[in-house]
């Protein structure tokens, strides 16, 4: 009887542990569709885009533009580089930079420097690379900016911020995966990979086949991320 009490006592715990976790994913899940999610989503894609232009500018290429539209769709234009990592740093790259952020929850210092990382490179790569004037180009500035600002003003800000934004880039990814391949397989990044690797034609479930290994991948992150903070939390 004693041990089943301590079990439940720590799974207790452990849940309010992750209470603000928890109310995050319920909050975005149950605005999802609605106005007050909208700016957040635009936001996710923006990192998305900007996961294609570091990709890029990390293998040695170039960045010609970088879009965010309002219907959520994107486009980075790149030169050069190496084109499977800088098409596949869409997805996984959105997905590790929410696992990122809810793995530096073990030590508030790394995950204010995340949070800092994040918006720093959204504020810089849309400065440098989209056009100004646009909506996207005003989200990509003042989101941000408003990431960083919360990370070095607010220990308490950057830890609702970190959360809030872990837990959303970690969902748009797979929401991303679901709705994508479901809707228009050919005009997404691993059809575009695909029919790069002249796989798209000659066999139609490639887009599939590459998205699978990216959500596995994906999951498997942010299955370490949540795993790490249990243990952490489950030591004191």
């Amino acid at each position: 009887m004693m041990a089943v009490f301590q079990r439940t006592r720590s799974v207790v715990g452990l849940c309010w542990h992750f209470r603000y976790y928890f109310a995050a994913a319920f909050l975005a899940l149950a605005f999802w569709d609605t106005l007050l999610i909208k700016p957040f989503r635009l936001f996710v894609v923006l990192v998305h885009e900007v996961c294609h232009a570091g990709a890029a500018l990390a293998t040695g290429g170039a960045v010609i533009e970088m879009r965010t539209n309002l219907d959520e769709s994107g486009h980075t234009l790149t030169e050069g580089g190496f084109f499977p990592l800088i098409s596949s740093a869409g997805y996984v790259g959105s997905a590790l930079a929410g696992a990122l952020l809810i793995y530096t929850g073990i030590r508030p210092g790394l995950q204010r420097l995340a949070l800092v990382l994040v918006g720093g490179a959204c504020a810089g790569m849309t400065l440098a690379y989209t056009p100004h004037g646009g909506v996207d180009f005003y989200l990509g500035i003042f989101g941000g900016l408003a990431l960083v600002f919360l990370a070095l003003k607010s220990r308490r800000g950057a830890r609702a911020g970190a959360v809030w934004m872990g837990i959303m880039l970690c969902l748009y990814s797979l929401h991303d995966f679901r709705t994508d391949l479901w809707l228009h397989p050919e005009m997404t990044d691993a059809g575009i990979l695909a029919r790069y690797w002249g796989w798209f034609w000659a066999w139609p479930l490639g887009p599939y086949l590459i998205a699978a290994v990216w959500v596995g991948f994906s999951l498997f992150c942010m299955y370490r991320a949540m795993r790490a903070l249990v243990r952490r939390q489950g030591s004191r």
